[in-house]
């Protein structure tokens, strides 16, 4: 009997060899052989995956092995393994193409040769989970690096380059709804940055400002506190080379942080204006009187901090800056292209600078767009 059912197999006769098995499985339900034919017939239909789980079902229920009978289950598994890897492969090579397809499409828009990078977004940690995968499919990575590389609790500088090779991952990664953007570094470069040296006055709802501006040539600025879109806060460490005893005693040279220097910026987005506070650059007996109780800098500097915080206590303060910049700094040659409008005095070259600048530069970016 079950010769001719293997004949009308062969013959791609499956109606008849179907009737064949309904018949016999009325009459004996447990005999695997029967069950090997139906899905053997299931495979030859191609509903693969249906095949695949009945052929490893019919492995389990076999107490008594037979040996033949195993042997073509195996057999039958081992085609269907074989069908999805060519399947697969095919399909990975025509996504392959379409997303190559769709990366030159972005290097041939305008400016797609500028330098640019590409930042990830804070998401929680159930998010996370959630996005590793799809990450790791974008990025051709493990799923384990994609965890890592995911932040939870600040911006993450991901990657620089061509603003036309990003803008094709921000567009593939806003499909998979991670969060991110991607700004160019000749837009940071443009703004302007003026360094504040103190408050000359402020009334209820205006301030005036004495500042330098990008030719360190002094410019009063007067504003409304209510054109103030974002408040950005960093510490700038300042390095020194000291010297260190190892464990032999020996005197050994190490780059050390001594200080911090304070910043906070001012975003004034309509005029494409940053105006930049520092506690190492603002004359605190000059101007207004806000800092005069403060017997340190430290404190000074405080008493300024308090001041806007009073004044424009509902504008974003961003002020994650030491986390952005651990990752940012990982990209020396891309900050190098920054201008960080910032003039320290420094005996051990960094880019710290240029990274609190590029974090200032980025927020006010990103959120004027």
């Amino acid at each position: 009997m079950f010769e001719k059912i293997k004949l009308a197999i062969d013959s791609e006769n499956y109606d008849e060899a179907k009737e064949i098995l309904t018949e016999l499985f009325s009459e004996n339900k447990n005999d695997l052989w029967i069950r090997y034919y139906q899905t053997l017939i299931v495979e030859k239909e191609g509903n693969l995956t249906e095949a695949e789980a009945n052929y490893r079902q019919i492995v389990k229920d076999n107490i008594y092995p037979d040996p033949k009978l195993i042997k073509l289950i195996r057999d039958g598994i081992e085609r269907i393994v074989k069908i999805n890897i060519e399947k697969q492969k095919i399909k990975d090579q025509e996504n392959k193409e379409i997303q190559e397809k769709k990366l030159q499409e972005f290097k041939s828009l305008e400016n797609s040769a500028d330098l640019a990078v590409l930042i990830l977004e804070p998401v929680t940690l159930e998010q996370k989970k959630i996005l590793a995968p799809k990450f790791a499919k974008i990025m051709d990575m493990d799923n384990y690096t994609a965890t890592l590389q995911i932040p939870t609790r600040s911006l993450r500088l991901y990657k620089t380059g061509s603003l036309g090779e990003l803008n094709y991952y921000q567009s593939e990664l806003f499909q998979a709804e991670i969060p991110c953007f991607c700004h160019r570094i000749k837009n940071i470069n443009n703004m302007k940055i003026y360094q504040a040296q103190y408050i000359i006055s402020q009334e209820e709802l205006e301030v005036n400002i004495l500042c330098e501006d990008g030719n360190q040539e002094e410019i009063t600025i007067t504003f409304k506190w209510e054109e103030i879109n974002n408040k950005v806060q960093g510490l700038i460490p300042i390095f020194e080379q000291t010297l260190h005893l190892d464990a032999r005693r020996k005197p050994q040279k190490k780059i050390s942080t001594l200080d911090y220097a304070k910043f906070y910026d001012l975003h004034f987005i309509s005029q494409n204006l940053i105006v930049r506070f520092s506690d190492q650059f603002y004359k605190f007996d000059r101007g207004l009187e806000i800092a005069t109780e403060g017997k340190t800098a430290k404190e000074k500097w405080q008493h300024i901090i308090d001041f806007f915080n009073t004044k424009i206590a509902d504008k974003p303060l961003w002020s994650d800056f030491t986390l952005f910049a651990e990752g940012a700094v990982q990209f020396p040659e891309m900050l190098k292209q920054v201008s960080s409008h910032i003039n320290l005095f420094r005996r051990e070259e960094t880019v710290w600078d240029e990274a609190f600048q590029l974090y200032s530069g980025l927020i006010f970016l990103q959120t004027n767009s």
